[in-house]
């Protein structure tokens, strides 16, 4: 009985989670959209984070995507994984994996005319407190920290 109880409960937990927070780009975009802004550079170790705007591609189709100053890039919002067709590449495959408090972002380009250069770059953003983000990429490491600022 012990262990049906733990089970459920355990069920309940995970089924709150689940309900609570941003699981595809339906709920994320209005999300982002309270974070738009200015951001200053709370902590860094990398020159490619610096103070920052963060902003939709285009703010008339929040879809196509946001950045945060000129170097952190996130294309294309999309449900799930999508795998497109790029010149000199043989496909490019993006996966975006939507969380309550952010976005974790993917990419795997494959050139046709020699695997050894194919590769994966790993980016996220996750928002910490309502005014504060942290920026992270894989290769080469990059984590920054940044705090909203008035505009």
């Amino acid at each position: 009985m012990k262990f049906f109880t733990l089970v459920l409960l355990t069920i309940s937990l995970f089924s709150c989670y689940a309900v609570a927070g941003p699981s595809n780009k339906t709920r994320f975009i209005p999300l982002l959209q309270t974070k738009l802004g200015n951001y200053e550079v709370t902590s860094s170790n990398s020159g490619l984070c610096t103070n920052s705007r963060l902003q939709f591609n285009n703010p008339e189709d929040p879809e196509q995507g946001f950045s945060l100053g000129k170097e952190i890039l996130f294309n294309s919002l999309h449900n799930g994984t999508r795998t497109i067709e790029k010149p000199n590449y043989c496909f490019i495959t993006s996966s975006l994996k939507y969380k309550t408090d952010g976005l974790e972002n993917s990419l795997r380009m494959s050139r046709c005319d020699n695997p050894i250069h194919e590769g994966t770059i790993k980016q996220s953003i996750t928002f910490l407190t309502s005014n504060t983000l942290k920026y992270t990429l894989d290769n080469p490491s990059v984590e920054c920290e940044f705090i909203k600022v008035a505009d």
